[in-house]
């Protein structure tokens, strides 16, 4: 099924085109929220995490530690709460929870994720999150979709996305923080690790998520 997708576009056009580079990463205006932190100047919630997995299938582009790590390029320490919250906190408002998994397209304001990390020289790398991953079959990297903030939603009195820490995903997932703009989300087959892209496994990243205007 992953073929049908090799040339798909995004979901829906975005009100602006995909920025060129992330908002510049300024500490000292840093604010720590729990296990994140935000920038209000910048509209940035910023976490740390690792390289989790550097080939074979995802359905997941970041999860917790204690989420499916079999299945995600990127584990981001933050607790789900406070990632959910700090996306609250500058101004976006989840789109409507989806009953099934590859049930869309998601709806919410869009997101950017950016990958942060230094290399062996000292080098410092920012890459789009959604370049880390690719079609299965052709190995294509994926277009700058931008990810749609869905808000993951309490279940049995459990907010899901502590249940299950699954906080972007690359299969449309109505329990994550943030699911893929693109039609792709809605097949578990489609997407594996960007070979090609994704820094060795274990490197330290820093995740920059901004609202797209």
């Amino acid at each position: 099924m992953a073929a049908a997708f090799a040339g798909c576009a995004t979901l829906r056009p975005a009100v602006d085109p995909a920025p060129a580079a992330p908002p510049a990463f300024e500490p000292e205006r840093l604010l720590k929220m729990g296990t994140v932190l935000v920038d209000a100047d910048a509209r940035m919630v910023v976490a740390t995490g690792f390289v989790n997995q550097v080939s074979d299938a995802i359905e997941l582009l970041i999860c917790g530690p204690g989420g499916k790590t079999h299945e995600s390029a990127f584990v981001m320490q933050a607790h789900a709460l406070d990632l959910q919250t700090a996306l609250l906190l500058i101004g976006l408002e989840p789109g409507p929870p989806r009953a099934e998994l590859g049930e869309g397209p998601p709806r919410g304001p869009t997101v950017d994720i950016w990958v942060q990390w230094e290399d062996e020289s000292g080098a410092t790398h920012a890459h789009p999150a959604e370049t880390f991953a690719a079609m299965a079959e052709t190995g294509k990297e994926l277009p700058r979709t931008g990810w749609a903030f869905t808000g993951s939603v309490i279940q049995d009195g459990r907010f899901m996305a502590l249940a299950e820490e699954s906080f972007a995903a690359t299969y449309w997932d109505p329990w994550a923080i943030l699911n893929i703009l693109h039609e792709v989300g809605a097949d578990d087959e489609a997407l594996a690790v960007n070979r090609k892209r994704i820094p060795p496994l274990g490197t330290p990243v820093r995740f920059l998520l901004v609202p797209r205007k």
